[in-house]
């Protein structure tokens, strides 16, 4: 019996340690208490069903808008997060404490003839972990 009390511990133990961690460049987002907003920007990948997901809080970048300041980076091996689509992604942003509020398609290069533009959601902090 006490090696199943010690199975379930580990188990919720380990299932609220991966909860609450949205990594942006090696920062856990989610400890930030200034960011109560972010914009997720979902661009489709060349040749690919897959989708490349950046993650806009505010954070400053040196030298230019990089990108790849943006990725969300997997906390357990520090690799990129991969998506298998949009949906996949925003469903990965609500279990994670954040709460959809609008999503737009923005065309690229502020043409609105032009194609290849980016949709853009916003997330809010879900009220219940502030």
């Amino acid at each position: 019996m006490k090696k199943l009390f010690f199975v379930f511990a580990f188990m919720f133990l380990g299932s609220t340690a991966a909860f609450s961690q949205v990594v942006v460049d090696g920062v856990n987002i989610n400890n930030l208490e200034q960011v109560q907003m972010v914009r997720m920007i979902a661009q489709e990948r060349f040749l690919s069903s897959r989708v490349t997901i950046f993650i806009d809080y505010g954070q400053s970048f040196s030298g230019g808008g990089n990108r790849t300041r943006m990725e969300v980076i997997n906390p357990q091996d520090g690799d990129r997060m991969k998506f298998n689509s949009v949906m996949h992604a925003v469903n990965f942003l609500i279990a994670n404490g954040w709460t959809y509020q609008e999503a737009m398609v923005l065309p690229s290069d502020g043409n609105a003839s032009s194609t290849g533009g980016s949709t853009q959601y916003l997330f809010r902090r879900d009220e219940m972990t502030r």
